[in-house]
């Protein structure tokens, strides 16, 4: 039989044993239960960064300012559940409402929002970042809170300012939302989204510069091809204005000569007419003799073959002129056609015939064509003889210039033309005093020019580079110095490739 002390202490072990297992258990409850919140907030957490990751690449991969914040209304009132959302924008000294959110109809009350901007709740601001709780001790935060319709909130700053967030719940909602705390994970969270949207907003507005200055540069580009088209235009009408000069002065010569001639012609004419009507009536010699004498007939004998042959030689370089005229006026053939260079070379100069003819101030410009036997070439006919008429015009101005420093000077231009394998290449020559080499760099840039205003547009040699480089796939090369002159040397293939 046990005794009864030693029954009671044993009933008392158990006690204690049962006592201290329980209060382990409870340990154990608890702890499992702070486990079970401790994860449910950590796939919180998890959730809440994804959703955040999220919406980060949308909003970065957007350069629309109204879209991104769109995103932010739709990310923070329906995936975040507050109440409300409002986005505010910078203009002069207030925040106007530009966007907003919500989950009730009544949240229109806020449409007409603007707030000041020295509204003293904005001082309470932190690190761009604003909170006002529910019975806020701060009167400035409880004002905003009116205004905004919105008990517990939180506010942000972004992109300098310019934009004001702010989002929360009303305290009869407040219960069916996300609630504020201060320590809120989901405030951490918006905060490095912040972060985000500011930098998407940085990018957008640089997008939108460029794009804004993007588009400026276009239509800039269209007005300067407008301005480029016009002035080519100008430097054909140019072209044309020297070779309407050329020929006008060209055909006036042999004009004189016929139109001149034609009075004498008509006059001799009519006098042979009458002594033939003379002959046929008359039988009295002695009255033709005085038809003879009266009308000088040895001299018209003489005279009247040589005032033939004269108006035969006008009409001769009149339609030499024309011919030359056909050759050089190709200017708008749109097609690459075999053609002979040399002739077109002789058509430029019979135009700038004119101005290589000795003046007062000057001697003749002499001409030596030192011509190859080339085979007919394939190209762009008219542009070539504008390129051979801006290098001829050149090369006569240049002349001229240093004819009027020194008259005893004789100038010369020399053109040559070779065959170098598949190319064929010409070279003018002047020996004027040559291009400085400083400006040499220069000479086919567009609207360089060393001629007086008014004499000269500067497109004349960047068009003919232009012409020879790209629509015939050739160089245009100028080699010049003080001594020997200037050369300019074409050089394009026989064959377009």
């Amino acid at each position: 039989m046990v005794p009864a002390t030693s029954l009671d202490a044993e009933i008392a072990h158990l006690r204690a044993e049962n006592q201290r297992l329980s209060e382990q258990v409870k340990r154990l409850v608890r702890a499992e239960r702070r486990m079970i919140e401790s994860q449910d907030r950590l796939d919180g957490q998890i959730s809440l960064y994804r959703q955040l990751n999220e919406i980060g690449k949308r909003v970065s991969q957007s350069f629309s300012i109204s879209g991104i914040l769109q995103e932010i209304l739709q990310f923070i009132v329906y995936d975040r559940n507050f109440q409300r959302c409002l986005i505010l924008q910078r203009q002069h000294e207030q925040f106007q409402l530009v966007q907003h959110e919500g989950y009730y109809e009544d949240d229109n009350i806020v449409d007409s929002l603007a707030l000041d901007l020295h509204h003293p709740a904005f001082q309470a601001f932190v690190s761009n970042q604003l909170i006002g709780l529910i019975d806020s001790p701060n009167p400035a935060l409880r004002d905003l809170g009116d205004r905004i319709g919105m008990d517990e909130f939180i506010g942000f700053m972004i992109a300098e300012s310019e934009f004001l967030i702010l989002l929360g719940n009303a305290r009869e909602r407040a219960k069916y939302h996300h609630r504020i705390q201060s320590d809120d994970d989901a405030i951490l969270g918006l905060i490095n989204l912040m972060q985000t949207i500011q930098s998407a907003i940085s990018q957008a507005n640089l997008y939108t510069q460029i794009r804004d200055r993007a588009e400026a540069l276009e239509q800039t580009l269209q007005e300067l091809q407008h301005t480029q088209s016009q002035l080519i235009q100008s430097e054909k009408m140019s072209s044309l204005g020297q070779l309407v000069a050329g020929v006008a002065h060209e055909i006036n010569n042999p004009v004189s000569f016929i139109y001149g001639n034609i009075s004498h012609a008509s006059a001799y004419a009519a006098d042979l007419i009458e002594l033939v009507k003379l002959y046929r009536k008359a039988t009295d010699a002695e009255l033709i003799q005085e038809k003879e004498e009266e009308i000088d007939l040895e001299f018209l004998m003489e005279d009247l073959p040589k005032l033939l042959t004269s108006m035969t030689i006008g009409a001769d370089r009149i339609r030499e002129i024309v011919a030359s005229l056909k050759i050089f006026s190709r200017m708008d053939e749109p097609d690459c056609k075999a053609v002979d260079l040399q002739a077109g070379i002789d058509s430029t100069l019979m135009i700038l015939k004119h101005r290589l003819k000795a003046t007062p101030d000057r001697k003749a410009i002499t001409i030596v064509t030192n011509y190859a036997d080339l085979p007919l070439i394939e190209c762009f006919a008219g542009q070539l003889n504008q390129v051979f008429m801006n290098l001829l015009s050149n090369a006569i101005d240049a002349l001229e210039e240093l004819c009027e420093q020194d008259s005893s000077f004789s100038p010369r231009i020399e053109i040559t033309t070779e065959m170098i394998e598949s190319t064929v290449r010409i070279c003018i020559h002047d020996n004027g005093s040559g291009i400085p080499e400083s400006i040499q760099s220069k000479l086919f840039d567009p609207f360089f020019t060393t001629k007086p205003v008014g004499k000269g547009t500067g497109l004349g040699l960047s068009i003919s580079h232009q012409i020879v480089t790209e629509r015939h796939h050739g160089s245009l090369e100028c080699i010049s110095n003080p001594i020997h002159g200037t050369e300019f040397i074409i050089t394009i293939p026989v064959k377009p490739a």
